[in-house]
C-alpha cells in the first residue's frame, strides 16, 4: 500500500500540511503537478489502484473538477471509478 500525499511546507514547524490554504492563485499548476506525479507513479507501479480524496469536501470537489476538465485524455489512459451515494460506479462529469 502506498500513500501519495502532498501539501504546503510550513518552515516554522518543518512539516507538510494538507489543510493549509495559501491562495496563491496557482490551483491549475498544483493539480497539474499532482497529475504528473500520479502518472510517474503509475509508470513505475502499473498494477496499483490510485484513489484520490481531498482532506476536505471542497478539495475532493476540486479534484473532481480537474478530472472533468481533462476527462477526454484521462479516460483514454485509466478506468476511473467514483463513489456516489454509498456505491462505486463509473465516473460521470457533473455528478458529485
Amino acid at each position: 500500500m502506498y500513500n501519495l500525499g502532498f501539501g504546503d511546507f510550513d518552515p516554522s514547524t518543518k512539516e507538510i500540511s494538507d489543510l493549509t490554504t495559501t491562495n496563491n492563485l496557482d490551483t491549475k499548476k498544483v493539480l497539474f503537478t499532482v497529475a504528473r506525479a500520479v502518472l510517474d507513479f503509475m509508470d513505475k507501479h502499473p498494477h496499483v489502484i490510485v484513489m484520490a480524496k481531498g482532506s476536505t469536501a471542497s478539495r475532493t470537489r476540486l479534484y473532481q473538477m480537474g478530472i472533468a476538465e481533462f476527462w477526454e485524455d484521462i479516460q483514454e489512459m485509466f478506468e476511473v471509478k467514483a463513489y456516489y451515494r454509498d456505491n462505486w460506479g463509473s465516473f460521470e462529469k457533473g455528478k458529485n
